[in-house]
């Protein structure tokens, strides 16, 4: 999975967010650069990989 969505060098931690946290619409990328950067990434799908 990690290698899937490009994450395989990533640091390792217990809980990524704070257990209870919440996505919202502010946490959405508002720059231009911040768009560019997320619209490559499969978030829904990682997010079903994890589920499963």
């Amino acid at each position: 999975v990690l290698e899937r969505f490009g994450m395989a060098d990533c640091r390792p931690v217990s809980t990524p967010f704070p257990v209870g946290t919440k996505s919202t619409k502010e946490m959405s990328p508002k720059t231009v650069e911040e768009r560019k950067l997320m619209a490559g990434k499969d978030y829904l799908g990682l997010l079903g990989c994890v589920m499963y």
